[in-house]
């Protein structure tokens, strides 16, 4: 299974929303990759790290929506590699969970052995 096919996978069992609706979402006002490797779909948006919350304003964050890899792929490294430019942070929710995990981008680039 290809990491797209995985992704759409795991939509269709989590998600009410049509997978290539999403993608749509993305692709119009957003950012979508897809490789053998990896499958990313992200938004640019604020995160306001002392009130703990996403707002409306200029964009310092990249919100992973939904990221797959390929078998021995670390999708967070891929993740950072492949968005279009650095932000200040990268967030997610993880399986599903309706709390954001964010990170600072540099320190997720160390963890994740980037450059």
């Amino acid at each position: 299974m290809t990491p797209w096919q995985s992704a759409k996978h795991w939509w269709d069992e989590h998600s009410t929303q049509d997978f290539w609706e999403a993608v749509g979402e993305h692709l119009s006002a957003g950012y979508v990759w897809n490789s053998p490797s990896c499958f990313m779909l992200a938004k640019a948006c604020r995160w306001n790290a002392e009130e703990q919350n996403f707002e409306l304003g200029e964009a310092n964050c990249w919100f992973v929506t939904l990221a797959a890899g390929a078998d021995r792929t670390n999708p967070v490294r891929e993740c950072l590699r492949v968005a279009p430019h650095p932000q200040q942070y990268v967030a997610w929710c993880r399986r599903g969970s309706l709390e954001p995990r964010v990170y600072y981008w540099e320190k997720l680039m160390n963890k994740a052995g980037g450059q």
